[in-house]
């Protein structure tokens, strides 16, 4: 059979060879002379064919098909989490003892690290046994402050404890990134478009647009419209927040109060008028219900460090370091947190931005105490949720949250862990492969997730990087409406704090994360950026209570 079969195969082809010479002898004319032309029909028809459907895809009511989506994150069903994971809720009044229910599990493992399984019980912090403050320590400390250099933090504060603490000093100006040379070198080498800073611009004439006539911000916005009102949102009452809020995306994009710019006036009211309502005790809240109070300090604290780091504008440099007096006085000492109240029992959410309030202080060359960071560092340890570090709560005792993770884990790199701190390589990897699946819009959460990968600066910045920046571009209102760059919390899918927050509250995260290109320079650096002597963020482990950068 295998002979009869071989037989078979070799007629065939003698006898296709022979056709085939024989086809080519006798061609008639006509044929010859028609295969050129014919071929070049037919590729030419076959691109004005390709032709017509791009230009049909590219008119009409079918443009919006071509638009960048946010792939995976603004899905129809935003609304499916679990209702405990929006404890994280940056301007909440939720009092519910319900746990959430969000579990942080990564689908697949990372190809650097393993991921350990979050046991059910979490790991409790040492307890710091000091009696808490009371409210009449918070009477205006006397401000000693001697040094301006960013960095240097000298002597003992007044009524702080035991003294503060001396980092490196940096070697180079902290907020260098955002001077107009600097900035566009590291949007392009950070992951910018022309498109994202495009966003930012007209994103900062909406937030100037609808600044009040006293200098402030108020969360509604609408009242404050010039033209046809912007579509009505609700949102919390907390004109501090809103003020803070406002200022930071423009001091973020290099913009301050005393050199001639767009927006120069419009910080000069914005930041006095925080000025003019800070009380004795150093707080800066004003109105609202007692839930937002530290989360709007910390806001305006953050404004006002800024405002001072960028400028050394001697009028800003007392109010902001009572300011964060406050901040240390108003943390809980047994668990080092902050919370809705003065001493009270911390959270996940409101303590992030304490953190981040120190250190625009700390980048500005204000003080901060020593023990308040290590108290910090002791509630990172309670809301823990695995042995590593990698995983957090939005409290003790509840389940693991995406958004906290985030946050805590942000304040862990400025609390000085390196980049391969196992705890970090795995949250980190955590969190991203979370974003690839979550169906959340949910701006406070990319506002963290942002700067966390971005500083890790791996294949998963890159890959966040792309889809958060064109998702956001995409999302913001264009048009010639008053509503013009802004973000609307509701469309086109809810975020899921933009209801509370409002416009002003979704545009300015909206913004800031935008900015993560230069807003603070990179806080780690690669062997080969050592080698090059690149640029490095001069607040790298500036928290770190040892003392010491972290690499």
């Amino acid at each position: 059979m295998r002979r009869s079969g071989s037989r078979f195969v070799w007629i065939f082809r003698w006898r296709m060879r022979r056709f085939l010479r024989r086809a080519d002898r006798e061609t008639p004319e006509w044929v010859r002379w028609l295969t050129p032309w014919g071929t070049s029909v037919a590729l030419h028809a076959a691109g004005l064919l390709l032709l017509a459907i791009l230009v049909t895809a590219l008119s009409g009511d079918d443009l919006a098909v071509s638009k960048v989506s946010f792939a995976g994150q603004l899905g129809d069903d935003v609304l499916s989490s679990e209702r405990g994971e929006q404890a994280g809720d940056p301007f909440t009044t939720l009092t519910t003892d319900e746990p959430p229910s969000l579990a942080l599990n990564a689908s697949a493992a990372s190809d650097e690290v393993r991921l350990p399984k979050v046991p059910d019980s979490m790991t409790i912090g040492p307890m710091v046994n000091t009696p808490p403050s009371d409210l009449a320590s918070l009477a205006p400390p006397s401000v000693g402050v001697t040094a301006a250099k960013p960095g240097r933090f000298t002597g003992k504060l007044k009524g702080e404890g035991n003294g503060a603490f001396d980092p490196r000093l940096p070697s180079m100006a902290p907020f260098s990134g955002r001077d107009v040379e600097s900035r566009a070198r590291m949007v392009r080498r950070e992951g910018g478009t022309v498109e994202s800073e495009k966003a930012v611009e007209i994103g900062l004439e909406w937030i100037a647009r609808h600044q009040r006539p006293d200098g402030a911000w108020s969360l509604d916005t609408q009242p404050f419209c010039k033209g046809s009102p912007c579509p009505e949102t609700s949102a919390t009452v907390s004109d501090t927040a809103a003020t803070g809020l406002a200022l930071l995306p423009m001091l973020g994009a290099g913009h301050t109060h005393t050199k001639p710019g767009k927006y120069q006036k419009s910080l000069e009211r914005g930041l006095f008028w925080l000025v003019k309502m800070q009380k004795p005790s150093g707080e800066l809240y004003t109105g609202g219900g007692m839930h937002t109070l530290y989360y709007s300090h910390a806001i305006a604290t953050m404004a006002l460090c800024e405002g001072y780091g960028l400028t050394k504008d001697k009028r800003l440099r007392d109010p902001a370091q009572r300011a964060i007096f406050y901040i240390n006085r108003s943390q809980n000492r047994r668990d080092g947190g902050w919370r809705y109240e003065f001493n009270q029992a911390g959270d996940t959410s409101v303590f992030g931005w304490q953190v981040f309030a120190m250190r625009s202080a700390h980048l500005g060359g204000l003080e901060v105490n020593r023990s308040v960071l290590k108290r910090a560092r002791d509630f990172l340890d309670g809301v823990a949720m695995d042995s590593a570090g990698s995983t957090y709560a939005y409290m003790p005792g509840w389940a693991v949250s995406p958004s906290m993770t985030a946050e805590a884990l942000v304040c862990r790199q400025l609390l000085g862990w390196p980049r391969n701190h196992p705890g970090m390589l795995q949250g980190t990897a955590r969190v991203a492969d979370h974003l690839r699946s979550s169906e959340q819009r949910n701006i406070y959460y990319w506002y963290y997730a942002t700067q966390l990968l971005h500083n890790m600066r791996g294949k998963d910045w890159k890959e966040w990087n792309d889809r958060v920046r064109e998702g956001l571009i995409s999302m913001q209102v264009t048009g010639k409406g008053c509503d013009r760059g802004s973000w609307d919390p509701n469309e086109p899918q809810p975020d899921q704090w933009g209801t509370r927050g409002g416009r002003l509250y979704t545009t300015s995260l909206s913004l800031l994360t935008l900015e993560v290109y230069y807003r603070y320079l990179p806080l780690y650096r690669d062997a080969q950026e050592e080698m090059a002597g690149e640029d490095r963020d001069p607040d790298a482990g500036d928290l770190n209570v040892n003392g010491a950068a972290a690499r």
